[in-house]
């Protein structure tokens, strides 16, 4: 059966993991099944991942009650959206952490009544009753006031992760997170469908750390060239944060190009270490066929005279190139 949550018993010692990722209440599934669920752990801590539209506000209510009396630690990750009754839920958490790219949206209650006119007048006065209890946990984790509070439900707030630690609904923002599912953001009405689930999937992101990494290349093409050279090389001023869930492909490259770099700078080092060796028996070797000439011409007392007709040319297909040196004149042109 289809479940808005899961929880995963993990071993005795860690954290119990619970996902909220869907809209609460949904799949015929109600807080009822959930707050069994989490009574099983007994007094465990609970590490409880949201990103959902909200949902039921009775049972997100009955879900915050219960993780509010939890004897265990309870850390609560906003993983990318946070809005509605999730945000209360997300009030029971003992530490409240939210995604960079997340999203924090608080509004009034609304529900549906059908029937006469104190009909209607119930569900607003219970509307208003729900709204207050809202309000009232959301004071608990803030310094807003109940006005303040009420404004902004009113309004339908969306905050984003640095509004939302600057008002004290989160403790601290985590690295941005790549969320693959997008809401249906209809039912909203203070709310850019588009930017959001642009942001949560990292859209809007793509653009910032193309520039970020080709600013960051032009201040480090001298480094790499020189590494390529063989030269010393400075330690870069500034480094760039690279998002690996977003830029795998060009970190890969870098990575690569880091590598290949180290490759060279060793093998050019083995081989001028080998020249140097070579270099040296040459040296021996020239100054003992010197000495043997020397020998001999004496032995001999006899003086001879070779002249060549011509000038002696060089053949340049039976000089010896140094690879790494064609290598680096290759990249210089």
């Amino acid at each position: 059966m289809n479940k808005w949550y899961s929880i995963e018993n993990k071993a005795d010692g860690n954290p119990v993991e619970i996902s909220i990722y869907d809209e609460i209440g949904d799949y015929g599934t109600s807080a009822k099944n959930f707050i069994e669920e989490v009574k099983n752990v007994s007094e465990r801590d609970i590490t409880l991942r949201i990103n959902s539209v909200g949902g039921s506000v009775f049972d997100g209510l009955a879900i915050y009650n219960t993780l509010r009396s939890h004897r265990g630690f309870v850390n609560i990750k906003i993983e990318g959206l946070a809005a509605s009754i999730s945000t209360v839920i997300a009030m029971a958490g003992d530490n409240i952490e939210m995604s960079e790219n997340g999203f924090f949206m608080i509004h009034n209650p609304f529900g549906q009544s059908a029937g006469e006119a104190v009909d209607m007048r119930k569900t607003a006065d219970l509307l208003d009753k729900i709204k207050s209890e809202i309000i009232e946990i959301y004071q608990k984790k803030t310094d807003l006031t109940y006005e303040e509070l009420s404004d902004m439900m009113d309004k339908e707030t969306w905050l984003s992760s640095q509004e939302a630690i600057e008002f004290g609904f989160v403790n601290n923002v985590t690295e941005p997170m790549k969320i693959a599912a997008t809401f249906d953001l209809s039912k909203f009405t203070n709310v850019n469908e588009k930017e959001v689930n642009d942001k949560l999937s990292l859209i809007n992101n793509k653009t910032k750390m193309t520039e970020e990494l080709k600013t960051w290349f032009n201040g480090v093409k001298e480094e790499i060239l020189n590494a390529v050279k063989g030269e010393e090389v400075s330690s870069p001023v500034e480094e760039v944060s690279v998002i690996l869930s977003d830029n795998e492909a060009v970190v890969n490259k870098f990575e690569e190009l880091e590598e290949n770099a180290t490759s060279l700078r060793e093998e050019k080092e083995e081989l001028a270490g080998l020249v140097g060796e070579k270099e040296s028996t040459i040296t021996d070797l020239t100054n003992k066929i010197s000495e043997m000439e020397a020998k001999l011409a004496k032995l001999e007392a006899t003086e001879t005279s070779v002249e060549a007709d011509t000038d002696p040319a060089i053949n340049e297909s039976d000089v010896v190139v140094n690879e790494w040196d064609s290598f680096a004149k290759s990249i210089l042109k």
